[in-house]
């Protein structure tokens, strides 16, 4: 692949929820190509480079809703389920911890994305969203954790916070890259629930409807020891709660570049307050 340098932005569109689904009852469904046409719309919107606001210590979890860290898996193939449970989980409950002080760490599976997909959902994630409803975090997080069959010390007060770990896999990113909102420029009024059907049994998540005052971000060319670290939901207060992301075509990407592969972990962290 040839080699291209790295603007300091970059014009792309993405894909928002129609902003006719604003203030109705009754939820969009997206979860085939043709449900997200017809209920998403394309915006032409810049993105920037991230890197300078990494490398100034600029993006935080509880502000931004992202961050960026370092890590070099000991797995040799991510195509391996059982090896990313039994290698991959305990290295990415250090990064959390790392990250967030959090007392407990609990997954809630995983996604190895390729250019080769085998589903829908398999696919880029090609539409802003966040993972899970608006709100609810507590009883969302509480319900998790029972179905999960975990127990947390009582006698104490918890709060929640769920994340997404996002990173490369078999080769840096050179084409089909992540973007991330600032969540502080993202309005409570943006993000409105929809369906996902993708699964199969729909599930609420969260989509964001236009706003010109959206900041987007990027991280151009991301290596397989980096990872990308999303806010997704949070139970504590004054904190940003939903770090809104899509996938998008990135023109500046060389003709002959490569698919991008990565693997995406969730989990929930909590965080024990004595009463």
């Amino acid at each position: 692949m040839r080699e291209t340098t790295t603007p300091s932005s970059i014009s792309a569109k993405v894909r928002y929820l129609n902003s006719e689904w604003r203030g109705r009852e009754e939820l969009a469904e997206i979860g085939s190509r043709e449900t997200r046409r017809a209920n998403t719309s394309f915006r032409e919107v810049t993105i920037e480079d991230a890197r300078p606001l990494a490398q100034r210590g600029a993006l935080d979890l509880d502000t931004t809703g992202f961050v960026i860290t370092r890590h070099r898996s000991a797995l040799g193939d991510f195509h391996d389920d059982v090896g990313i449970r039994r290698t991959y989980y305990p290295e990415i409950e250090s990064v959390i911890t790392r990250l967030t002080g959090a007392d407990r760490v609990v997954f809630l599976g995983h996604q190895v994305r390729t250019e080769n997909p085998k589903s829908f959902n398999d696919a880029y994630a090609r539409f802003i969203h966040n993972d899970y409803g608006v709100g609810r975090t507590r009883e969302l997080s509480e319900a998790a954790l029972a179905a999960q069959g975990v127990a947390l010390e009582v006698g104490r007060r918890w709060e929640y916070a769920w994340y997404n770990t996002w990173q490369p896999v078999d080769r840096e990113v050179q084409k089909n890259p992540l973007t991330l909102i600032d969540a502080t420029s993202v309005a409570e009024a943006d993000l409105v629930e929809y369906l996902y059907t993708g699964f199969g049994v729909p599930s609420r998540s969260t989509m964001a409807t236009f706003n010109p005052a959206h900041r987007f971000y990027y991280f151009p060319r991301m290596q397989t020891d980096e990872v990308i670290v999303i806010k997704q939901l949070d139970s504590r207060s004054g904190r940003a709660t939903q770090c809104p992301h899509t996938s998008f075509d990135d023109a500046t990407s060389a003709p002959d570049a490569l698919g991008r592969r990565n693997v995406e972990v969730r989990m929930i962290c909590a965080f024990a307050e004595d009463l």
